[in-house]
């Protein structure tokens, strides 16, 4: 029997995992993108110092990139007392647009947990100047979550190696696992992917819905199949809210996205901005279907970055699900057509040269790098 939670900010998720840490008896293992040198990342530390110390296998597997100013003995203590520290790509290698973006905490094969959040103080307690950003994570604990030990076995194992073909490596195949009256996927994606099974979870659960779709994102400039499909469902009925940042901690992004509401909003899409704090949720609640994990929807987790999402059809968690977005429209604001068509033309300026930015720059300086290190 699986059973899952969805936890709604670090103020639920982090005293769970930290908790699952302290009872782990045999094995950690941890993917993260941002690991951070603060009152968080110490604390996730020794979580693991102390479970290294009682004989538990741990390893941790932080992105290169995003964990680029971890200083190189933050790790000192707990490779002392046994565990084992890798940094996926390192940037001298090269493959510097091709991140591991995945955030998973795999304990004793057992249980698990799945979304978007990095360990450091903006997801847990917030810091001098901003509150907690808003984001979710999903703890799935039963047999089943024993098939993530070969998703996070293969990127353990490809560090500081190219990464391999395709075929060679079948990304994406875990298959749909039996969670009492519903089904539980999970979906990993990278680079070398051509089948792109997490963007194709996105536009599936779209695609099927009937009833409503609702869906918080921190980074949207999606693929245009994606975008048609949103349309499509709003003309066959569907209701459809979109939750986008305010405020964000990369500026350029929220101005690319911006650059995406008036088509949004014409096809009869609500969009509303999150006003308290960053919104970094990575959720889509489609009817009975949830989708979390570390996959935003736009170009770079849809190419380029590896990431790991679980797709689940439950309609208690999808209900659950479901009064957290609520309660988050209440500190929004929302945006209507009429204020869109008289924003400022230099606003109109950001969002078009951020967009083309982002997507076209972003696509061009990948392409050329895979195409380099393939040959």
């Amino acid at each position: 029997m699986t059973s899952i939670r969805l936890l709604k900010n670090g103020i639920e998720a982090f005293p769970a995992m930290f908790g699952a840490i302290d009872r782990a008896v045999s094995s950690l293992a941890i993917e993260m993108y941002i690991v951070a040198d603060d009152n968080t990342g110490r604390e996730f530390r020794t979580c693991l110092v102390a479970a290294a110390d009682r004989g538990v296998q741990v390893q941790v597997l932080v992105d290169a990139v995003g964990s680029w100013n971890l200083p190189d003995d933050f790790w000192k203590a707990l490779t002392q007392a046994g565990g084992v520290v890798r940094r996926f790509h390192p940037i001298m290698q090269g493959f510097f647009p091709f991140r591991n973006h995945r955030k998973l905490l795999l304990v004793d094969d057992h249980i698990a947990y799945i979304g978007g959040m990095n360990i450091a103080d903006p997801y847990y307690r917030g810091t001098a100047t901003e509150l907690p950003w808003r984001d979710n994570m999903l703890e799935i604990t039963g047999m089943d979550v024993a098939r993530l030990r070969g998703s996070f076995s293969r990127m353990w194992s490809q560090t500081h190696s190219p990464f391999q073909r395709f075929l060679s490596r079948l990304r994406g195949g875990m298959g749909t696992l039996g969670m009492g009256g519903g089904a539980l996927r999970f979906l990993e994606s990278g680079p070398e992917d051509p089948l792109r099974p997490v963007r194709k979870a996105y536009r599936q659960v779209i695609r099927n819905a009937s009833e409503s779709i609702d869906l918080a994102m921190g980074y949207f400039y999606p693929h245009g199949d994606l975008l048609r499909a949103l349309k499509r469902a709003s003309r066959r009925g569907v209701r459809i809210r979109l939750l986008f940042p305010q405020r964000a901690d990369v500026p350029i992004a929220r101005w690319a996205a911006r650059g995406l509401y008036g088509r949004l909003l014409r096809a009869g899409i609500e969009v509303w901005e999150y006003v308290p704090a960053m919104m970094h949720a990575k959720l889509v609640i489609a009817d009975k279907t949830v989708i979390a994990g570390s996959a935003n929807l736009d170009v770079r987790s849809g190419r380029f970055n590896y990431e790991l999402v679980a797709v689940v059809i439950d309609p208690i968690l999808a209900a659950r699900a479901r009064m957290d977005f609520e309660d988050d429209l209440k500190s929004s604001v929302r945006i209507s057509i009429e204020e869109w068509k008289t924003r400022p033309f230099v606003q109109k300026v950001k969002e078009r040269f951020s967009y083309c930015l982002l997507v076209r720059f972003d696509i061009i300086v990948a392409r050329w790098e895979m195409a380099r290190k393939m040959r």
